[in-house]
Parts: structure tokens; C-alpha cells; sequence
């Protein structure tokens, strides 16, 4: 008999975020771990690394919190450099999609200029072709980092084991990933709007939307801000803000930081617990 971990969870997106929410309640060390990510996310070359090392002790923080045991007996270091190589794959395997479907995306809009009535087809094929596979494999692969540091898996096999929890339940990872993502940018315009940070690029004058020479530093941080929020720990090269912003902010969006980061450890149990046996080869 064989497991197959493909089965869908009965847990759903409430559930995976009820079980990430309680396991913040129980330990606020994830909250700080949360918060720790969100602020190194403001320094340069140091984001995309922080996110990993200090993410993965969230998900670790969350499995010790829900199941009560210690993670893998692996070194933390081997674990993170686990992370990192599956995060690179991962990253290599979505790039190759989108490569692959731009290149039949280019193919069929050269055919569009002798057959004109193929360019719509090309926008088909654009949205189609690379925009849900490309989805389909993020979600699928986005497991990755829990089974590095709960289970200690090597970076190709992390990337399997995502593989496998995965399906069946991409719903709900999509699910997960739109609540946390759309409370992160909430967070990050209700602390934008309470010290007075206009929208990226735009600023009511007079009734009217105009771009203002004297508020470009404050809609600089506003755009590096939500750059940050809708890319992820990324690099920011925009105007820093005053560190009372960056407190606020930090707090705010480091708690729905936390609560992704909870929420991957939770998906990660709760779809292993819906495996089932099968016979082999089924």
C-alpha cells in the first residue's frame, strides 16, 4: 500500500487560518518572527535571505505550537540552506514556465500579422498559457519552505513533498495566500492613510487627482511600501520612511506576515493528515 497525499483536506481556507491563528495566540514568538521579516524587508540585500532564515522559524515556532513536538533533529543551518535551494528551484522552475509560454505567446502573435484574427488568440494564449500555469505551479510549489524546516528535507525533495501535499488543495492554498495578501495591503494603507501617505503617484489637489512635486517623498515611501507588500520581501529602492512608519508598519503587517508564514506549516500538516492509502501504482 501506498500513501497518496493528493487527496483534498477537508480542512479549508478558514480552517488552515482558525489553526494559524491559534498557534499565534499560543506562542508570540511567531508574531515576532512576523514582525522581524517585515522589518528586514526595508534593508537592502538582506530581505530576500531574512525572509527565508527567520520565515522558516515561524513555521517551525507554528508546528511546535499545534502538534507539541520538535521539528526534524536536522541543524537549523541545514535546514535554511534546504530552504534557500528549494526556494532557487522553485524560482527556476516558474521562470522556465513563463519562458516557455511567452515563446508560444511570440509564436502565435507573429502568425497574428499574416492572419490578423490570431492576435486574439495570442491574448488567449497569453492569459491561458502563462498566467494559470504559472499559478497552478506557485501554488502547488508554495509548500516548499515548511518542508524544509518541519521535516528537514533536502531543497529537491522539499520541493517534492510541496508537489505532493499540494494537490488537491490548491483552492485552498489560493484561498490562504488572497487573505493574507489582501490583509497585508490593507494593513499597509491603513498605516499609509494614519500618517498621512497619499496613494503611489497620486495626490488629491483641489478636488482633483494631480501629481504634487512637495508630497514625491511621501509618495515614495506610499510606493515602496505597497511594492513591498505585493511583492513579498523583496529589495527596496525606493525613498526609506521615518522610523515611527516603519514601526508601524513592521507591527502591523508583520502580524498577517506571521499569519502566512503560520498558515504554511498548518496546510502542511493538515494535507499530510489527508493522505490516504491506496495500491501501489493508483
Amino acid at each position: 500500500m501506498a500513501v497518496e497525499p493528493a487527496r483534498t483536506s477537508d480542512v479549508g481556507t478558514v480552517g488552515v487560518l482558525s489553526r494559524a491563528a491559534d498557534a499565534l495566540s499560543a506562542d508570540p514568538r511567531i508574531l515576532l518572527a512576523g514582525v522581524a521579516v517585515v522589518a528586514l524587508g526595508f534593508v537592502p540585500y538582506v530581505s530576500n535571505v531574512a525572509s527565508t532564515v527567520v520565515g522558516g522559524l515561524a513555521v517551525v515556532l507554528t508546528h511546535q505550537a499545534l502538534v507539541g513536538t520538535p521539528a526534524t533533529d536536522r541543524s537549523y543551518l541545514r535546514r535554511t540552506l534546504s530552504a534557500i535551494g528549494a526556494t532557487v528551484i522553485v524560482a527556476i522552475i516558474v521562470v522556465s514556465a513563463v519562458l516557455a509560454g511567452v515563446m508560444a505567446l511570440a509564436i502565435v502573435a507573429l502568425a497574428g500579422f499574416v492572419f490578423p484574427p490570431l492576435l486574439v488568440l495570442a491574448v488567449v494564449v497569453g492569459i491561458v498559457g502563462i498566467l494559470l500555469p504559472v499559478l497552478y505551479l506557485v501554488l502547488r510549489l508554495h509548500l516548499a519552505l515548511p518542508a524544509a524546516f518541519i521535516d528537514g528535507e533536502t531543497a529537491t525533495d522539499a520541493v517534492r513533498r510541496s508537489w505532493d501535499r499540494a494537490g488537491g488543495n490548491v483552492v485552498t492554498v489560493l484561498g490562504v495566500q488572497l487573505v493574507t495578501g489582501l490583509l497585508s495591503v490593507l494593513a499597509a494603507l491603513l498605516i499609509a492613510y494614519a500618517f498621512g501617505i497619499p496613494f503611489p503617484g497620486v495626490v488629491e489637489s483641489g478636488g482633483a487627482f494631480s501629481f504634487s512635486a512637495e508630497n514625491q517623498e511621501l509618495v515614495s515611501q506610499s510606493a515602496m511600501v505597497l511594492r513591498y507588500t505585493a511583492v513579498g520581501s523583496s529589495t527596496v529602492s525606493a525613498t526609506v520612511p521615518g522610523p515611527e512608519f516603519l514601526l508601524g508598519y513592521s507591527v502591523v503587517g508583520g502580524l498577517f506576515t506571521a499569519l502566512n508564514y503560520s498558515s504554511q506549516a498548518v496546510m502542511y500538516q493538515v494535507f499530510d493528515d489527508a493522505g490516504v492509502e491506496t495500491p501501489a501504482g493508483v
